[in-house]
């Protein structure tokens, strides 16, 4: 792909470098849009530095989508956004290698709007941008189209499920993360039957199937599975798929989930069967907050400030980091610190936590 094609989408591009297969993925360029979105003054190197629910992590959670099919793929869907907004995108993963076997790096782009933009604007839900250049078939293929998609359709939806978990679109090995990725897909389909309970019913109906209300994700997981398959195994999807889709406030992908999850699926599939609950994730509280949090706090002790040590502080400073040397008797401050916002915040986290 030619500079001049990745020019116009630059600032809606992220681009991962997977050349270290012994540690973590990390972003080496990240959009302009797309580093706004994140509404931080830090660059993100790791992928798992993404914050949840921006949209850059729509595009992060699909990566292991294509390192599994080893292919490019492209996906639209709608989320709320860290922000409270109801966002509407379309985005697409592109692998490159330099030997045409280990994929070294993963372009991916991403357009969106929001649903207040949508209805004022009185449009498709996907903006509609200036005409692609010239590419490739197979680049025509997987590259972001500018017409409006098509309807998901849950038969496509189901396909592409199936070809996950038989393996033809994954590497040889049934490997755990192949396995983990096939039921993020199928968490996601069942979610998509739950919006379209008719054509759901239609299909279950075809294959033979019916609808389980205490097992709901039973019927979805025999469609991709097969009828025939393993019960206690189907059995223990479905415990993890219900223990996920429950615990899992953040929107992480299936894989990124049970890989922090301790034990696995199997850590899954014994937590929803002692009915374990996670414990919600407390919103973080803005710096104005901890600062007036520290402010209420009572003093250990107070000493006069000499130029030597104010010299680093602003005059609004409120807050100031510092070293300390600790003797038998005393506490000798040695060098007030030069405000670091970073540091600062993450000290102010530990300490209203531990309070």
């Amino acid at each position: 792909m030619s500079p001049e094609i990745i020019a116009r989408y630059k600032n809606n591009v992220v681009l991962i470098d997977l050349r270290n297969s012994s540690e973590e993925p990390t972003l080496q360029v990240i959009g302009q849009l797309l580093n706004e979105d994140l509404d931080q003054g830090l660059a993100v190197r790791r992928i798992s530095d993404v914050p949840r629910r921006t949209l850059l992590s729509r595009i992060t959670d699909h990566y292991r989508e294509v390192l599994g099919n080893k292919a490019p793929i492209s996906f639209d869907a709608e989320f709320k956004h860290s922000a409270g907004e109801k966002i509407f995108y379309r985005g697409i993963l592109l692998p490159f290698s330099d030997n045409g076997e280990n994929i070294n790096f993963i372009m991916g782009a991403i357009r969106w709007i929001s649903e207040e933009e949508q209805t004022l604007s009185q449009k498709s839900p996907l903006p509609q941008k200036t005409p692609l250049p010239k590419l490739s078939i197979r680049q025509k293929k997987f590259f972001i189209e500018e017409k409006t998609p098509r309807p998901s359709l849950l038969r496509d939806d189901l396909e592409k499920c199936r070809q996950l978990v038989q393996g033809q679109n994954v590497t040889g090995s049934r490997s755990r993360q192949s396995l983990y990725l096939a039921l993020g897909e199928i968490l996601r389909f069942y979610e998509t039957c739950c919006a379209k309970p008719e054509e759901y019913q239609e299909i279950l109906t075809a294959e033979g199937l019916k609808s389980q209300k205490r097992a709901p994700f039973t019927p979805a997981l025999k469609l991709c599975f097969g009828k025939d398959y393993d019960k206690t195994r189907l059995t223990e999807y479905a415990a993890a798929l219900a223990f996920v889709q429950k615990n899992n406030p953040e929107g992480l992908s299936m894989p990124d989930f049970m890989d922090r999850f301790p034990g696995g699926i199997k850590g899954c599939v014994k937590a929803a069967r002692r009915g374990h609950i996670l414990p919600k994730k407390r919103p973080e509280k803005s710096m104005e907050e901890k600062q007036a949090f520290l402010d209420n706090m009572p003093s250990l002790a107070s000493i006069d400030m000499t130029e030597t040590l104010s010299k680093n502080l602003k005059s609004d400073d409120k807050i100031c980091l510092m070293i300390a040397r600790k003797t038998a008797q005393k506490i000798e401050i040695i060098k007030i610190l030069e405000q670091d916002k970073k540091r600062l915040d993450s000290l102010l986290n530990q300490i209203v936590k531990a309070l």
